[in-house]
């Protein structure tokens, strides 16, 4: 093998780089781009030669930029008379950082151009020492190859050429490797590889301080596991009962927690978005809601823990934890379902002055979830009933006639001397179109004392 063939006999490519555990792709999008893999490597031992370690990032005042290029494949039979590495911004050519030029005349060198197996190149820093190689140029850094090159991306090419004595730039077949430039810092490196990752969330209601808490957690999207590293911050969105932003977290080690300002009574419902660093990309949650209580009432779901509230002497307790309406199954073009007895027991205790208003209790059903199914409130309807107690239950909601989409009368009494308590209760249904999505839903019913 001769000293050309020897500094030619690695490995040179462009697309896709797979080195040190960084994998990305790389080249731009052209017809002329040979399909490999470029690989940039320090000095070797020897005046030519090229060391084994792969470098990926560096200095680009330093000169040379590199002292060895390999692609892992050969230039195309037809265009092995020379080689010259060139730098591209944008499509367009703004520099040459070396070439390898045949030599016609010299029978030690051999006259006929590029061999196939040539894959590599040891950099020299000077073409015009004799004990080094004379077929090969970089004695340059890569500001001082291409001076007009600014930050972002930009291209290392492999150009083989048909003719060395004619260079064709548009033409010939070339490898490519896309790097970073930082003129700030005066480096360049090989672009990040950035980690998809999904976006989980749990909420947690706080009814004493009104406020809800927003757990975060990141894990990377290929396998789920967590994203122990990952850092940056992530937004809180609220989606109901209004769009609003509540907030922002810190992600450390892939986790976060975020606390809402107090909150009025209501529902809501928030989600969060992971920004991503440099090192795992951005996601968005799915939705999580929680219910902050009013000071007089108490929130039912069907499937629901509720917390009682109170005031002064007027306070409710015993609303069901959960209530399941069983199976649906068809009723006159509709599917209907119902529970006659679970949601009772529900009391209000009134130890106010005889003098005080009259209390009402309330109910609305917010909307029912099965995955990405939805359904109204407006399908769940009641006949309320008391159980004991000086109550006076309210009249009876047919489902969707008008339904419990709106807030509705459960019971109301005024004030009575001796007989503080009441118990009441409802008989739920629910009466849904016969072509509705299979599954299980689910949704809150807010008690509400007044």
């Amino acid at each position: 093998m001769n000293k050309f063939t020897r500094r030619f006999a690695a490995v040179l490519a462009t697309g896709a780089l797979v080195a040190a555990g960084i994998a990305l792709t790389a080249g731009a999008a052209n017809a002329d781009v040979i399909p490999g893999t470029i690989k940039l490597f320090t000095s070797g031992s020897a005046v030519g030669t090229i060391a084994a370690k792969q470098i990926t990032s560096g200095s680009s005042t330093s000169n040379p930029m590199f002292y060895g290029i390999t692609i892992n494949g050969s230039c195309p039979a037809g265009q092995r008379d020379a080689a010259a590495i060139a730098v591209f911004q944008g499509g367009n050519k703004v520099g040459t950082l070396g070439q390898a030029n045949t030599v016609t005349n010299d029978g030690v060198y051999g006259t006929n151009g590029l061999k196939a197996s040539d894959t590599s190149i040891a950099m020299d820093e000077s073409s015009t020492v004799p004990s080094q190689n004379p077929y090969v140029d970089n004695n340059v850094s890569l500001e001082g190859a291409a001076p007009t090159l600014t930050t972002g991306a930009f291209e290392i090419r492999y150009y083989c050429f048909a003719d060395f004595t004619n260079p064709d730039f548009v033409n010939d077949k070339f490898y490519s490797l896309t790097l970073n430039f930082n003129s700030s810092t005066h480096t360049w490196a090989y672009p990040a590889v950035v980690t998809a990752t999904t976006t989980s969330i749990t909420g947690t209601a706080d009814q004493v301080a009104k406020k809800i808490t927003v757990g975060i957690n990141i894990k990377k999207a290929s396998d789920g596991t967590a994203a122990t590293t990952a850092g940056g911050t992530a937004t809180v969105n609220q989606t109901a009962p209004s769009a609003a932003v509540l907030g922002t977290a810190t992600i450390t080690g892939g986790v976060g927690t975020f606390t809402s300002a107090v909150l009025t009574p209501g529902t809501y419902t928030v989600t969060v978005t992971y920004s991503g660093d440099a090192n795992f990309g951005g996601s968005a949650s799915a939705s999580a809601t929680n219910t902050i209580n009013g000071a007089n009432s108490g929130g039912t779901t069907i499937t629901f823990t509720v917390d009682p509230g109170s005031a002064g002497g007027l306070t409710l307790s015993n609303v069901p934890a959960a209530v399941d309406l069983g199976h649906a199954t068809v009723n006159g073009g509709l599917l209907t379902a119902s529970n006659a007895t679970a949601f009772s027991g529900i009391t209000v205790t009134d130890n106010r002055s005889i003098d005080s208003a009259a209390w009402s209790l309330t109910g609305q059903m917010g909307t029912f979830t099965n995955g990405s199914y939805t359904l109204s409130g407006n399908y769940l309807g009641w006949a309320p009933f008391v159980q004991f107690g000086p109550a006076t239950p309210g009249g009876t909601i047919a489902p969707n006639a008008p339904g419990l989409g709106s807030s509705a009368l459960l019971a109301t009494a005024p004030v009575t001397n001796g007989t503080p308590v009441s118990s009441v209760g409802a008989a739920l249904s629910v009466a849904i179109p016969q072509n509705s999505a299979t599954g299980t839903y689910s949704g809150t019913l807010t008690i509400t004392l007044s």
